[in-house]
Order: C-alpha cells, then sequence, then structure tokens
C-alpha cells in the first residue's frame, strides 16, 4: 500500500471513529456502558481489540463497564470464507482441499483478528485453522496511529483524569503487534506446552509448526470441552449447571476455580513464563477437571526477580506481614542496589554514614508499611474467618492499593510483574464467577502446599543460573580505547544520577523524621 493510499486510510478512519466517538459521548439512547461498548464494536478492526482489553480493566473502570465491554470478546461478525481462504492460499500456496481430508467453510470462533475452522488433516488427526483476516494488518497499523492521536487529543482536553490513556494506547499497540504475528504465537505455545508436561490438569492443544505461517496458525482441534465465557453465561441462566457439570463431566467448577489460580502462579513463579491474556474466552474445561488455553500471543516472560514477589505472595498467605513488608523493601533495595554500589565505589569517606542512614530508614519504611499492609489485606482475612460468606472483595482493588502504597515507597514493580498482577485480577473476576465463595487467599496456600517457598525459590535460582551462564560475558574486556572513554563519561553520569536519587530519599525521611535528622 502506498503513502497516498494508507494517507487517506487514515483520515478515512479518523472521520468514522471520531463521528462513532461523539455519537458515544452526546447520545442519551442508552446507557453510557452500552454506549462504550457500542463504539468499539462499531468502530471494528483494532478498536474492537482495544475494547477487549479494556473489558479486563477491572483496575480501571467500573464493574457494569466491564460486563458489558466483555460482550465483545464474542460478537465479531464473522467475514465470507473466500476472503479467508484467499490468505490461505497465499501463504501456503495451495487451497485447503490440499492439506486436509476435510474442511468446514463454517467458522467455529471469529474474532477481531482472525477466523477459526474446523478441519481433518489426511492423517486423520482433528486440527483447528486459524487463519488472519485479510488486510487486517493495515487495517491494525492505520488504528494503532488513530488510537494514540486520539488519546493525546483527549488527554489534552482531560476528560479521563484517572485513567492514564498514552500509556494504555502504547501498552494495547505492543501486545496487539506480537498477536498479529501467528509464527510467534505458535512459537509461545510450544513453550508453555513443554512447560506444562508434567502437570496434566493443564492442556495446550498441540501446534502444527511445520504448517503454520504468520497468518496461518494450525494446532490440535479440542473437542468434548467448555469454553469460560459460555460456562459463565450458561450459570446465569442455568442454576443447575454446576450439578450437571460434575455428574457428567467430573467437572467441579469450586475447585476449577482455585486451579485457575494456582495454574497461573505456577507459570509465573516454577516456569517464568506465563498467558498474560487470560480472559474467559481463551480458557476452557474439559472432563475430569482439567483446563485448558487458547491464543498464545500474549505472554510473560520474567526474570529471577519474581522471587521477591513469591516471598511476597507467601508472607500474604501466611498472615506474616512482617515478612511482606521486607520482602517489599528488600525489592526496594534490589532497585537501588546499582545506585548503592556506585555510591559506596566513588563515595568512600561518606559511604558509612550512609550505610547508618539507610538502615535506620529501612526500619522505619518496615514498620510503616506493615500497619498499612493490615488495614489494606483485612478484607481477605476477615473472608477466611467467616467460612461461607459471600465476601467478593475485589482482586483488582486489593492489588492496586498494594502498588500504589508500594510506589509511596519508592518501590515500583517492573512491566512483567504488573502484568502478572493484572492477570490475577481476571482470574479472581474469573474465578468468582466460578465459585462466588472463591477466597484469593485459600489460592494462594493451595500453590504453597504443591510448591512449598523453600522449592519454589531453589527451582527460580536455578533457572536464573542457568540464564546467566547462558549470557555471561565481560563487559570490560571486549571494549576498545574509545568505548572505554565513552564508559568512563557514562559511569560519571550514572554516579551523578545515583547521588540524586540516594539524596532524594535522605531528604525525604529527614524532613518527616527527626531521627534522621539527628544522623546527617
Amino acid at each position: 500500500m502506498g503513502y497516498l493510499a494508507e494517507f487517506w486510510l487514515f483520515v478515512s478512519r479518523l472521520a468514522t471513529v471520531t463521528g462513532l466517538l461523539v455519537r458515544a459521548l452526546v447520545s442519551f439512547r442508552d446507557r453510557p456502558a452500552v454506549r462504550f461498548r457500542l463504539f468499539f464494536e462499531r468502530a471494528g478492526g483494532g478498536f474492537i481489540k482495544l475494547g477487549q482489553i479494556l473489558a479486563l480493566r477491572y483496575d480501571l473502570l467500573p464493574s457494569h463497564y466491564t460486563e458489558e465491554l466483555l460482550k465483545l470478546l464474542s460478537r465479531i461478525e464473522p467475514q465470507p470464507f473466500a476472503d479467508l481462504e484467499q490468505v490461505f492460499i497465499e501463504e501456503l500456496g495451495e487451497r485447503p482441499a490440499t492439506f486436509f481430508r476435510k474442511f468446514n467453510p463454517n467458522p467455529i470462533a471469529s474474532a477481531s483478528i482472525s477466523q477459526v475452522y474446523r478441519a481433518t488433516l489426511h492423517s486423520g488427526e482433528e486440527v483447528a485453522v486459524k487463519i488472519k483476516r485479510p488486510g487486517i494488518d493495515y487495517v491494525f497499523a492505520t488504528d494503532f496511529a488513530l488510537a494514540s492521536f486520539l488519546a493525546g487529543f483527549i488527554g489534552l482536553l482531560q476528560i479521563f483524569h484517572s485513567i492514564n490513556l498514552d500509556e494504555l494506547v502504547a501498552e494495547f499497540i505492543i501486545w496487539t503487534k506480537r498477536e498479529l504475528d501467528f509464527k510467534f504465537e505458535a512459537e509461545n505455545a510450544e513453550v508453555l506446552r513443554e512447560h506444562s508436561r508434567r502437570h496434566p490438569n493443564t492442556i495446550i492443544p498441540k501446534t502444527y509448526l511445520d504448517l503454520s505461517t504468520s497468518r496461518v496458525l494450525i494446532t490440535e482441534y479440542m473437542s468434548g470441552i467448555e469454553r469460560l465465557d459460555e460456562v459463565i453465561r450458561k450459570l446465569d441462566r442455568n442454576p443447575n449447571l454446576k450439578t450437571d457439570l460434575l455428574h457428567h463431566y467430573r467437572i467441579d467448577l469450586s475447585q476449577m476455580a482455585y486451579y485457575f489460580i494456582v495454574d497461573g502462579m505456577r507459570q509465573y513463579f516454577i516456569d517464568g513464563f506465563f498467558h498474560a491474556d487470560p480472559h474467559p474466552a481463551n480458557v476452557f474445561l474439559a472432563p475430569d477437571n482439567r483446563l485448558g488455553y487458547f491464543d498464545f500471543g500474549i505472554m510473560g516472560q520474567v526474570d529471577s526477580r519474581r522471587l521477591e514477589l513469591l516471598k511476597i505472595v507467601n508472607g500474604i498467605a501466611n498472615h506474616n506481614l512482617q515478612a511482606v513488608s521486607e520482602a517489599f523493601l528488600a525489592y526496594s533495595k534490589r532497585q537501588m542496589s546499582e545506585e548503592i554500589e556506585l555510591f559506596r565505589r566513588y563515595r568512600r569517606s561518606d559511604h558509612a554514614k550512609y550505610e547508618r542512614i539507610l538502615s535506620k530508614i529501612e526500619e522505619i519504611i518496615i514498620a510503616n508499611f506493615r500497619e498499612e499492609l493490615e488495614y489494606i489485606l483485612a478484607p481477605w482475612y476477615e473472608e477466611l474467618t467467616e467460612e461461607g460468606k459471600e465476601f467478593k472483595s475485589s482482586a483488582a482493588a486489593i492489588f492496586s492499593k498494594l502498588l500504589l502504597k508500594a510506589e509511596s515507597y519508592s518501590v515500583y514493580v517492573p512491566r512483567e510483574m504488573a502484568i502478572f498482577f493484572r492477570s490475577l485480577i481476571i482470574a479472581d473476576m474469573v474465578a468468582l464467577k466460578l465459585d462466588p465463595q472463591f477466597k484469593m487467599i485459600k489460592a494462594f496456600k493451595l500453590f504453597f502446599q504443591e510448591f512449598p517457598l523453600e522449592r519454589a525459590a531453589t527451582i527460580i535460582e536455578e533457572k536464573s543460573h542457568e540464564r546467566e551462564l547462558e549470557g555471561e560475558i565481560d563487559p570490560i574486556s571486549a571494549l576498545d580505547y574509545e568505548q572505554l572513554v565513552e564508559f568512563k563519561a557514562i559511569e560519571r553520569e550514572r554516579l551523578a544520577a545515583a547521588t540524586e536519587r540516594l539524596s532524594e530519599l535522605v531528604l525525604y525521611y529527614a524532613e518527616h523524621y527527626e531521627e534522621i535528622r539527628k544522623m546527617l
């Protein structure tokens, strides 16, 4: 597509989307939440995907908005098969009949990026064939630019004070670009499948890598399953569904609610590689209490820093808030370790004094943070003391308060950790649908029954050591003279930044605590 065509596509989409946005803002025909959903539905393209992401942001939007936006997960109109068949031919060189004994042209699923068809290989294996919608790359590229433009414009108008639209749109673009490449998704699926081999209650469909491309993905067809979004919808209409699933398929929804959380924690903490988009349409239940996943475009990968979070979760599970406070502090110190080490290296005459001051500041932080944690986590602990009562305390509210409180102590979690918290929030909302008496603390305890802290910590450390050995280099020996001069200049800049950050920290506590002032 030429630059002129791209420009006109952008202008045309801008006019369409802006008109729909204005209509959603000024119309009074429907409830605000319905108008919000209709905007994304009518805008189509990348905006449907953005609406689907917002449907899972329980930490940003009221529940009646997220409930309405969840309808976007299953309301995408399919395109004619002839359009999708052309994409298949362009990718694999032949019509589907060449590769399959049977191919049903009626889609079994239709999403904003692709459509899925059921087929049978000549070997007799049943497969699902996922084909990207034609021209969707151009549409999404235009919508990425358009969403960024609108986010900046709305930000100037200050319509949504509590939502960082630029950050939200940037995240939407990063993740959706990954989803647009099916090769990337196929590789993710195989990694997760390998990690899950030792866990028979977790199902990851097999991927046929030799038949898959960036626009066509062929996976094992899963029969006899119940997609979670369908289960949740049926539960609202049929109060006997829970009993029916248990009797006919040996699926205990209460047990599956807990397994859903425990398995997500296993992926994050034990494997360091996790499904970061576990919304109900991407998860299914199978007979004999098994749980599986679809769509592996949005995955998270984490390093050994997850060990600090593991200790935090363990402290929460055991109501050991002293340990939680110390783990948060250890994480904060790890974030500032480079600054502290630089300060020690170049400010040797001062560092003993600052060591004493920083040690005192640590004591203050732990004492204060422990009290605040007791208040934040109180709803979860109250649930444990009143078995059978439906509290429905929101993990979104508790995790959001926890992260905000950590930030007030200069503890900023990395992006992958924030994504994990968000995944837990999504899983918590799903678990509460499956079992209204679900308790997050109980799920934490079940995880540590399977993976005690010491065992999990050993696994994390061993895997981290293996990665370090694979990537180990000597950063200095590889530098020439000019690079050494540049390296020295960078060191000076880092020292200045380290000194400034440590000074700000000490100054803050000196202003609020007399004992720190006296030590200075």
